[in-house]
């Protein structure tokens, strides 16, 4: 009796740490940032220009490779291409421990973020945003002067994303006039894109319709085994045409493409 006793406690011990483990593992996974990744860069793509559609700043975040651009992400690479450590460039922690990832993760997704935001805040204000040169930004001098300015976040243009239409897949090509595919050009892709840690990353320029309007973004969208990610707004290709800082996430306006890009 004493041995079944002690068989039962073993079977029932190991029953426990199996849940624990697997409690474990499902609460790792409910902690993770990204998606499960997609089949291919256009859908990436695709997925992110939707959740801009749906007014969903959560589904365009898990467009991204978090957790495993931070597994990936190579500082030294970064280093070596700049040639410096500057305190502006993130991520900068070199390292490959848990700690320093986690650091580094929250670091590449802090300038994802405000690129996103600052390209909202710029597609809603359009002329009225303030000027990029100016260090004091927009100042109120006079009685009325805020409310008119913040009256006009309220102009309707961000709840106009809903009308999204016809989203389609460019090439680098098309939006630089061949100059992405020239040989100093893809040799600097390589350098550039040596930091995402990835095993391929492409640029993929799309367009979509907002009723009379245009939209433009090219992120870049990196591989990890067999799943695709963003892995940042900007690209190379945004580099070639001089896309403003606050147009990185995505650029709308009237017109057609060359009519508002650099």
């Amino acid at each position: 009796m004493i041995h079944l006793k002690r068989i039962l406690a073993v079977i029932m011990v190991a029953v426990l740490c199996a849940g624990c483990v697997f409690a474990c593992a499902e609460e790792d996974m409910s902690d993770r940032l990204e998606g499960d990744g997609f089949d291919t860069p256009e859908e990436a793509v695709t997925y992110y220009l939707e959740g801009l559609k749906n007014l969903d700043f959560k589904q365009m975040l898990r467009a991204f490779a978090w957790e495993t651009q931070a597994e990936h992400y190579s500082v030294d690479a970064k280093l070596l291409r700049t040639k410096a450590y500057l305190p502006s460039m993130k991520p900068r922690l070199p390292g490959d421990s848990e700690f320093i990832r986690t650091a580094n993760l929250f670091s590449l997704r802090t300038v994802q973020i405000d690129a996103i935001y600052q390209a909202l805040e710029y597609y809603i204000l359009q002329e009225d945003y303030p000027d990029a040169n100016s260090i004091y930004g927009t100042k109120f001098k006079e009685d009325g002067e805020y409310e008119t300015f913040m009256g006009k976040f309220n102009n309707g243009r961000l709840e106009k994303l809903a009308d999204m239409t016809n989203i389609r897949i460019l090439t680098p090509d098309l939006v630089t006039d061949g100059k992405f595919s020239s040989e100093k050009m893809q040799a600097n892709y390589v350098r550039n894109n040596a930091v995402y840690g990835a095993d391929e990353t492409v640029d993929v320029p799309a367009v979509a319709d907002i009723g009379d309007e245009i939209l433009f973004c090219c992120p870049t969208v990196a591989r990890y085994g067999e799943k695709w990610y963003l892995v940042s707004v900007s690209s190379v290709t945004s580099m070639i045409i001089g896309l403003d800082s606050t147009m990185q996430a995505f650029v709308c306006a009237k017109g057609s493409l060359g009519d508002f890009l650099p």
